[in-house]
This record gives C-alpha cells, structure tokens and sequence, in this order.
C-alpha cells in the first residue's frame, strides 16, 4: 500500500501523479467530465489529477494554492 505525501500548500502526491486540492464550492466547472479514477476525496478535500489539465493551468493553481482559503482546511 502506498502512502499520501502532502506538500505544504496541500497538493496530493500519488503514484508520480499530481493531486490538485478543490474544496466543494470551488471544484471546475467541467469536473464531472473527468474520469472517476482520476478523483480522489479525503474529508472535506477534492484531489483531481493533474492530467485533467493544461500544464499552465496547473502552474497557476499552483502558484496560487498559498493565497487560498484551502489551506485554512490543512488534513492532519
């Protein structure tokens, strides 16, 4: 069994996938698009792979995970 790694603004690494973190109210409008595979919920936390989107949109997620409120919402 493989184990979560979080980095420190939440985003979810598994298997050499990258997670991004939504919470409910703040999922893409084209989530129920994506394959169920590629979706993984813990709590409150939505994590949807990073494949699902363009390499600059997943930069500028990223880039702004440490201004968000989801990290008020840290998974210990």
């Amino acid at each position: 069994m493989k184990k979560l790694k979080f980095k420190s603004n939440q985003i979810l690494k598994l298997n050499n996938q990258i997670y991004l973190p939504y919470l409910i109210h703040n999922l893409p409008k084209n989530y129920n698009k994506f394959p169920i595979n590629s979706i993984i919920k813990i709590k409150t936390i939505i994590y949807i792979n990073s494949n699902n989107f363009t390499p600059k949109y997943t930069q500028n997620y990223i880039s702004t995970l440490n201004y968000s409120n989801i990290n008020s919402n840290n998974i210990k």
